[in-house]
């Protein structure tokens, strides 16, 4: 049972509240590219908001443990963890310090496995969610704080004494915990092996270090799906009872992230049409999965209307370049109505106590 009683801020605030900073992180890392990386004043003060926004996500779930979950808060939690991850990696593909493509697969999986969960719910299929894919979200998160140390420190043997410590230093804890708990934390053998191949790499040739740790979060983003796409899939399939909606869920789940970093790097679209987009359809998947829970999902024609709608118009701004600002305006303009619309549709499912 929860402890009687209301803490001074709650779970779902400090949620809220970790929203508040996200388009500040990205502001910083795109004045970092355009004034320089090295000993860059932006650089730096992007490394300590994204610290302190992935020390939130830390916070509101210890108050979430003590106190007890709602469901606006398994709603808010996860969506506010996907919205970081795309205000940090979006400016990053951005200004070329990693590979756009890399991003746009990190996304898709984030998409697509969206987009199966709500088709699993809907037939009241539950899978157990590995250990790995729970790692998934905090390895997304440390990978922020890594990536930006390359433009920021100078000094090779500088960032090869902290990746020395990253591989070792998780070990030690490890075994700390061992003595203390007599549990032993799977996290750190993660932990220690990403750092040991990023050590690896670095050393071969430090230029290549930055790609290097982006295609291993990729990789470990994707692996984490194993489950859900390998053994869910099969059950899935062996109900014969696969639908348009979920066919128009999985297409653009697949389309969209695709299209949307591609428009980044290759027009002159606003930033903030692809942020608003990225940011916007990321969060009405976990709001998918909630209703899919309740038998409420969005219909066929309207979900594919809103996120085929918006593929088309991306694709369009790739092929009439010149044309990009105004129509992915349009895009940036259907997404938010069309959430928007969701939203307030299903309301009812998770605004239990809105502030609690």
């Amino acid at each position: 049972m929860p402890p009687k009683g209301k803490p001074w801020i709650t779970a779902n605030q400090v949620t809220l509240l970790r929203l508040i900073p996200m388009p500040l992180l990205s502001w910083l890392i795109y004045r970092g590219g355009q004034d320089g990386y090295h000993g860059n004043t932006y650089m730096w003060s992007a490394l300590i908001a994204g610290t302190i926004i992935g020390c939130t996500d830390w916070v509101d779930g210890m108050l979430a443990r003590k106190y007890g979950p709602t469901v606006l808060g398994g709603l808010l939690d996860p969506i506010a963890d996907k919205i970081f991850i795309a205000f940090a990696y979006t400016p990053f593909a951005d200004i070329g310090l990693v590979p756009w493509w890399a991003c746009a697969l990190m996304f898709t999986r984030e998409f697509f496995i969206t987009a199966l969960r709500s088709a699993y719910e809907q037939r009241n299929l539950s899978l157990k969610t590995s250990y790995l894919a729970k790692a998934k979200t905090w390895t997304q998160m440390q990978g922020i704080g890594v990536m930006l140390l390359f433009p920021l420190i100078e000094n090779k043997n500088w960032l090869l004494g902290l990746f020395t410590a990253g591989a070792i230093i998780p070990m030690i804890a490890m075994v700390i915990h061992w003595f203390t708990k007599k549990k032993l934390w799977r996290g750190s053998f993660v932990m220690t092996g990403s750092f040991l191949a990023l050590l690896a790499v670095f050393l071969y040739d430090e230029q290549y270090a930055p790609r290097a740790l982006m295609i291993g979060v990729v990789a470990i983003t994707w692996i984490s799906a194993i489950d859900y796409i390998m053994v869910g899939w099969k059950q899935l399939r062996g109900r014969g009872d696969f639908s348009r909606a979920d066919g128009v869920r999985l297409i653009g789940s697949l389309a969209l992230p695709i299209l949307l970093f591609a428009v980044l790097v290759y027009t002159d679209a606003p930033r903030w049409t692809i942020f608003t987009i990225l940011a916007i359809e990321l969060a009405v998947g976990g709001l998918d999965n909630l209703l899919s829970h309740h038998k409420a999902a969005t219909l066929a024609l309207a979900w594919g209307g809103r996120v085929l709608g918006i593929s088309v118009l991306l694709g369009a701004a790739l092929v009439m370049k010149d044309q990009a600002v105004p129509l992915t305006i349009v895009a940036a303009a259907v997404s938010v109505f069309g959430v928007t619309a969701e939203f307030v549709r299903g309301r009812s499912y998770y605004i239990d106590h809105l502030m609690e």
